[in-house]
């Protein structure tokens, strides 16, 4: 088992990569749907090498392809709200409610799945939940907070868990570079043909523009949760999740330094808030700090066991975050594979 302070460093640093996520796309100059186009577009074919290796070891079924496309709209929905709330709102308030995300998985996944999350873990998460809220509530007060990018940010939330729950059924029976691939090339597909209809130009840009594109693909997409991806492999998924509620903090003081948006006080007590509740999960997860392996966690994620934790990966995108479950982006197998050598 790795060392407790090696998996902590490579959580800060998958959460500090995508922080980077909601500055990058303030600074670059296209329209939301186009910076969500490429960003996806760069990210499919980063993992292309790995996902081609995977498409020839796995065929994929008809439901599983349908589920994907189901997912691929979903996360094109999700960056589509949230990048266009950035133009409305401020970075920490549109980062602070996308990162909601959870609340609508265990809602929907009570609701729907009738799945219950563990007891112990509802003080830390609803900790940092009320902390997020305080953050909203700051930049409104503050004057900078606006209720159309604010709504824009929750919508995108919802999205994010849509689509969680679309791709959870298949995630444990695909690989993470082919499953992310083909959604991330479902995804931009859906969005070209927004484009298209608005009759956005795909080209034109200056130099630092298409420089953007290229970074949200590597840094927060790709470098920043495959890191949280290779923590799954020690620590419980819930934990992970829960970690990605950090992002706020390190979009605001990212935004302060960059962007020169300084928040209130009170975004900083509800900061404060938020790591309470991430270092609460931290302490009372009972499976906090114990290595499980790569087949028994492909096999919870797939369903097949312990289902309080099976619905509470971290999201692919900001912002949430997270549908890939490997180590990394070359490495993964079949959920039946996994059962057979557990």
């Amino acid at each position: 088992m790795l060392n407790k302070k090696v998996i902590s460093a490579v959580l800060a640093g998958g959460v500090a990569a995508i922080s980077f996520s909601a500055v990058l796309i303030r600074l670059a100059e296209a329209d939301p749907a186009v910076i969500a186009f490429y960003r996806l577009f760069f990210a499919s074919l980063l993992l292309a090498p790995w996902a081609g290796k995977d498409w020839k070891k796995i065929r994929l079924s008809h439901r599983q392809l349908a589920l994907m496309v189901g997912a691929g709209v979903f996360l094109a929905l999700h960056f589509l709200l949230w990048m266009t709330s950035l133009e409305h709102t401020s970075v920490a308030s549109s980062v602070v409610l996308v990162t909601t995300q959870p609340l609508f998985v265990f809602l929907f996944s009570i609701v729907f799945l009738r799945e219950v999350p563990p007891r112990s873990m509802w003080g830390g998460l609803l900790l940092a939940l009320a902390g997020s809220v305080l953050v909203v509530f700051g930049q409104g007060a503050a004057g900078q907070s606006r209720l159309l990018g604010n709504l824009l940010a929750l919508g995108g939330a919802v999205m994010m868990a849509l689509y969680f729950l679309a791709g959870r059924k298949v995630r444990g029976d695909v690989p993470l570079a082919l499953y992310s691939a083909l959604v991330y090339g479902f995804s931009s597909a859906a969005l070209a043909l927004f484009i298209l209809w608005q009759g956005l130009p795909w080209g034109g840009y200056n130099a630092q523009t298409w420089r953007l594109f290229f970074l949200l693909a590597l840094l927060p997409t790709i470098l920043g949760h495959n890191s949280l991806n290779w923590a799954l492999k020690y620590l419980p998924a819930t934990m992970v999740s829960v970690v990605i509620l950090g992002e706020p903090i390190g979009a605001a003081l990212l935004a302060g330094l960059i962007l020169k948006e300084i928040p209130a006080w009170i975004e900083i007590f509800g900061g404060g808030l938020i790591l309470a509740g991430i270092f609460l999960v931290w302490r009372n997860d009972p499976k906090t700090g114990q290595a499980g392996s790569a087949e028994n966690l492909q096999e919870q994620q797939a369903g097949g066991a312990e289902k309080t934790y099976s619905y509470a990966l971290p999201p692919a995108g900001a912002e949430g975050k997270a549908e890939n479950q490997a180590e990394n982006p070359g490495i993964g197998r079949p959920a039946e594979e996994s059962r057979q050598k557990a």
